[in-house]
């Protein structure tokens, strides 16, 4: 009986300080990012410079990533850096690419526990749609896009926790076809607020954002500025 309840003690505690680990390593890798980013920046710009080109990874898959440009690790080899840590690769939070890579490519991150949060929505929503005929809608957001009825669905209300502002969550949004975004437009305006230099009309704000922060909004819709607001866009097919 004894033996029983110290080994009882003991899960319990190790699970209790396994869940106060996760908080501390995402800080931990947050913190390291602004160096790591910097270091793989250096690497791609010495890379581009002796080759002339850029050291990149194409991949399809346009909603995923806000860019179809991953950097090519293998190819910065001997060029100063190894993998960051932060990295997917290494087992990090993070996946590595470019934006702005028409004219100047530039190294940022996409926070993969986003596609983890879209990756337990997305087949529920196609399910919902196969068995139903129609979109588990909570509520219209504008003629393309709508909130999620997470209680058709059966599940407890996702939210992505924002990668830009601590404390802020982001809602799921649904299109037409059934495909599930994250609805980076509060934040966008916030940092069109904040920022000096606003977006020009019409400007891709996918793009403008990943210059304004190191993170890309993975899983947005297109967006584009006008009327002083960031304003949705149809994602073709």
């Amino acid at each position: 009986m004894k033996r029983w309840f110290i080994g009882l003690i003991f899960v319990i505690c190790t699970t209790i300080l396994s869940g106060c680990l996760y908080p501390q390593e995402k800080r931990q890798q947050l913190d390291q990012l602004p160096t790591h980013i910097a270091q793989v920046q250096s690497a791609v710009d010495e890379y581009k410079k002796r080759n002339h080109m850029v050291p990149y990874r194409y991949k399809e898959d346009e909603i995923m990533l806000t860019t179809k440009y991953l950097v090519d690790f293998e190819a910065l080899k001997g060029y100063g850096t190894g993998i960051p840590p932060t990295a997917f690769e290494k087992g990090g939070n993070y996946l590595y690419l470019y934006t702005d890579v028409e004219k100047k490519p530039t190294v940022r991150v996409m926070d993969l526990r986003i596609h983890e949060q879209i990756r337990i929505v997305q087949p529920l929503v196609q399910e919902y749609l196969k068995e139903k005929k129609q979109l588990p809608v909570k509520e219209k957001v504008d003629v393309q896009y709508a909130t999620i009825d997470f209680n058709k669905l059966r599940i407890n209300p996702v939210t992505i926790p924002s990668p830009y502002h601590a404390q802020t969550s982001l809602e799921l949004l649904v299109d037409q076809k059934g495909r599930v975004f994250v609805d980076y437009r509060p934040e966008v305006m916030q940092m069109i607020q904040e920022a000096k230099n606003k977006p020009s009309e019409n400007q891709d704000l996918r793009t403008w954002v990943s210059l304004q922060s190191f993170f890309v909004p993975a899983y947005s819709p297109p967006m584009k500025y006008k009327n002083n607001e960031p304003v949705l866009e149809v994602v073709a097919p």
